[in-house]
């Protein structure tokens, strides 16, 4: 029965969503395959940079998915597509836990230490950011000090238990998959936010936004994603170590 509601749910806002007359598709910059050689990387003193968000979890209660998307595209995208031909890579993270961090969003990219103080300027910049803050919904944002470019390795941000291979190539991967949520994201969006400021109207377009958003992982995430994933590598067996939810 959850299954059908879900499911019937998908189709309605999907026809909602379809009224909707303009596509804004955002800004994209071509992913590197090659890695910056280090003589470059010294040179213009590149790093990873991570602005982390820290968002409101209170006790007993779910993480609130929306605010991620709320900030991702209201405050951090239109900041992407202003400088994304100066990174070279970026990618979104997630995480939420009951320790010290907390419930945060992060958003990383590696530049040299001019263009991330520009980055993370508009992001304090952000009206909608303030807004959020103001109503709770975001608890504080976490930036790194530009005068310490700390994380020159393009592997710096991979998980270090992976092989170093793995390592150095995951930022191509995972600012592709990040690239395309924030499109998704973007071509079911049906209102303005230039100069949108009410967050409790943007709170719930958001929030529909996000439940389509998971009923599209549920009715296509298999294949489009993890079929076609396992395609590129030849449809090899993959050794699962831990019962896992997809």
């Amino acid at each position: 029965m959850y299954f059908f509601k879900r499911f019937a749910a998908f189709f309605i806002l999907a026809s909602i969503l379809s009224a909707c007359s303009q596509h804004r598709l955002p800004t994209t910059t071509e992913i590197p395959t090659a890695l910056p050689s280090d003589s470059r990387i010294e040179s213009e003193q590149l790093s990873w940079w991570k602005v982390r968000f820290r968002i409101t979890w209170p006790e007993n209660t779910e993480r609130d998915q929306t605010v991620t998307l709320l900030l991702a595209d209201a405050v951090v995208s239109p900041v992407l597509k202003q400088y994304a031909d100066q990174l070279l890579w970026w990618r979104f993270h997630r995480r939420a836990a009951r320790d010290p961090a907390g419930h945060q969003f992060s958003f990383m990219f590696y530049s040299n230490p001019d263009v991330a103080a520009q980055v993370m300027k508009e992001i304090q910049q952000s009206e909608i950011l303030e807004a959020a803050i103001n109503a709770g919904l975001v608890m504080k944002v976490i930036y790194p000090d530009t005068s310490n470019p700390g994380h020159p390795g393009i592997e710096a941000y991979s998980d270090p238990s992976w092989s170093l291979s793995i390592q150095r190539h995951w930022p191509s991967y995972i600012m592709g998959v990040s690239a395309m949520w924030l499109g998704l994201i973007d071509e079911m969006k049906q209102f303005d936010l230039v100069d949108e400021t009410d967050i409790d109207l943007l709170y719930e377009q958001y929030r529909a936004i996000n439940e389509y958003l998971m009923l599209v992982w549920y009715v296509e995430g298999q294949h489009a994603f993890l079929h076609h994933l396992s395609a590129v590598f030849g449809y090899q067996p993959m050794l699962i170590r831990k019962e896992i939810q997809f």
